[in-house]
Protein backbone atom coordinates (compact mmCIF):
# COMPACT_ATOMS: atom_id res chain seq x y z
CA UNK A 1 0.00 0.00 0.00
CA UNK A 2 2.53 2.34 0.83
CA UNK A 3 4.42 1.70 -2.65
CA UNK A 4 1.37 2.39 -4.51
CA UNK A 5 0.48 5.91 -2.22
CA UNK A 6 3.94 6.93 -3.31
CA UNK A 7 3.42 5.98 -6.98
CA UNK A 8 0.31 7.68 -7.23
CA UNK A 9 2.28 10.93 -5.69
CA UNK A 10 5.42 10.73 -8.00
CA UNK A 11 2.65 11.18 -10.59
CA UNK A 12 0.45 13.25 -9.29
CA UNK A 13 3.70 15.77 -8.90
CA UNK A 14 4.65 15.18 -12.09
CA UNK A 15 0.97 15.59 -13.64
CA UNK A 16 0.83 19.51 -11.75
CA UNK A 17 4.36 20.18 -12.81
CA UNK A 18 3.87 19.61 -16.46
CA UNK A 19 0.34 21.33 -16.02
CA UNK A 20 2.22 24.09 -14.79
CA UNK A 21 5.04 24.10 -16.48
CA UNK A 22 4.14 27.09 -18.94
CA UNK A 23 4.29 29.95 -16.37
CA UNK A 24 3.40 33.30 -17.29
CA UNK A 25 5.22 34.49 -13.92
CA UNK A 26 1.81 35.72 -12.57
CA UNK A 27 1.69 36.30 -9.02
CA UNK A 28 -0.87 36.74 -6.46
CA UNK A 29 0.72 39.58 -3.19
CA UNK A 30 -0.64 42.58 -1.51
CA UNK A 31 -1.13 43.22 2.41
CA UNK A 32 -4.42 41.37 1.74
CA UNK A 33 -2.91 38.00 1.17
CA UNK A 34 -0.48 35.09 2.41
CA UNK A 35 2.34 35.19 1.03
CA UNK A 36 2.90 32.20 -1.30
CA UNK A 37 5.36 29.97 0.80
CA UNK A 38 3.38 30.35 3.61
CA UNK A 39 0.06 29.48 2.21
CA UNK A 40 1.89 26.23 1.54
CA UNK A 41 3.37 25.47 5.01
CA UNK A 42 -0.29 26.35 6.06
CA UNK A 43 -1.60 24.02 3.89
CA UNK A 44 0.73 21.16 4.77
CA UNK A 45 -0.64 21.80 8.20
CA UNK A 46 -3.88 21.77 6.92
CA UNK A 47 -3.86 18.46 5.33
CA UNK A 48 -1.90 16.51 8.19
CA UNK A 49 -4.26 17.22 10.81
CA UNK A 50 -6.93 16.56 8.19
CA UNK A 51 -5.16 13.42 8.29
CA UNK A 52 -5.05 12.77 12.37
CA UNK A 53 -8.77 14.22 12.79
CA UNK A 54 -10.20 11.56 10.19
CA UNK A 55 -9.17 9.08 12.26
CA UNK A 56 -12.00 6.98 13.88
CA UNK A 57 -10.48 7.03 16.62
CA UNK A 58 -9.87 10.40 16.70
CA UNK A 59 -13.34 11.04 16.44
CA UNK A 60 -14.80 9.07 19.18
CA UNK A 61 -12.40 11.02 21.91
CA UNK A 62 -12.70 14.83 20.99
CA UNK A 63 -15.58 16.59 19.52
CA UNK A 64 -13.65 19.11 17.30
CA UNK A 65 -14.82 21.60 14.56
CA UNK A 66 -12.57 22.15 11.76
CA UNK A 67 -12.55 26.14 12.81
CA UNK A 68 -11.11 24.71 16.23
CA UNK A 69 -8.24 23.66 14.41
CA UNK A 70 -7.61 25.96 11.68
CA UNK A 71 -6.98 28.57 13.85
CA UNK A 72 -4.09 27.23 15.67
CA UNK A 73 -2.40 26.79 12.47
CA UNK A 74 -3.26 30.15 11.36
CA UNK A 75 -2.22 31.56 14.57
CA UNK A 76 1.20 29.22 14.22
CA UNK A 77 1.52 31.80 10.55
CA UNK A 78 0.37 34.51 11.95
CA UNK A 79 -2.30 34.60 8.99
CA UNK A 80 -6.02 35.81 10.06
CA UNK A 81 -8.82 33.86 8.73
CA UNK A 82 -9.65 36.81 6.81
CA UNK A 83 -6.46 36.75 4.78
CA UNK A 84 -6.71 32.82 4.68
CA UNK A 85 -9.99 33.46 3.14
CA UNK A 86 -9.27 36.15 0.77
CA UNK A 87 -6.35 34.46 -0.42
CA UNK A 88 -7.92 30.79 -0.89
CA UNK A 89 -10.97 32.57 -3.01
CA UNK A 90 -8.24 34.80 -5.07
CA UNK A 91 -6.35 31.23 -5.77
CA UNK A 92 -9.60 29.35 -6.49
CA UNK A 93 -10.03 31.93 -9.42
CA UNK A 94 -6.42 31.05 -10.66
CA UNK A 95 -6.60 27.85 -10.98
CA UNK A 96 -2.97 27.79 -13.02
CA UNK A 97 -1.37 29.68 -9.77
CA UNK A 98 -3.33 27.22 -7.37
CA UNK A 99 -1.86 24.06 -8.83
CA UNK A 100 1.58 25.46 -8.48
CA UNK A 101 0.72 25.96 -4.57
CA UNK A 102 -0.35 22.44 -4.36
CA UNK A 103 2.64 20.98 -6.04
CA UNK A 104 4.41 22.42 -3.74
CA UNK A 105 2.36 20.94 -0.70
CA UNK A 106 2.61 17.31 -2.18
CA UNK A 107 6.17 17.36 -2.88
CA UNK A 108 6.53 18.75 0.85
CA UNK A 109 4.11 16.08 1.95
CA UNK A 110 6.19 13.11 0.03
CA UNK A 111 9.11 14.25 1.64
CA UNK A 112 7.36 13.89 5.22
CA UNK A 113 6.09 10.28 4.08
CA UNK A 114 9.56 9.27 2.46
CA UNK A 115 11.30 10.91 6.15
CA UNK A 116 8.92 8.77 7.74
CA UNK A 117 9.29 5.52 6.11
CA UNK A 118 13.01 5.84 6.88
CA UNK A 119 13.12 6.32 10.32
CA UNK A 120 10.51 3.63 10.63
CA UNK A 121 12.85 1.02 8.46
CA UNK A 122 15.72 2.25 10.29
CA UNK A 123 13.85 1.67 14.12
CA UNK A 124 12.39 -1.81 12.70
CA UNK A 125 16.14 -3.32 11.68
CA UNK A 126 17.32 -1.97 15.62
Amino acid sequence: MGMYLRLLGIFLISSLLLLTGCNNNEQISGKAFIERDVLVDVLVDIHLIDGVTNDRKFHRRYDADSIDLLTPILHKYHVTHAMFDTTMATYSRHPNLFDQVYADVLIKLNVMLDKNDKEEISTSEE
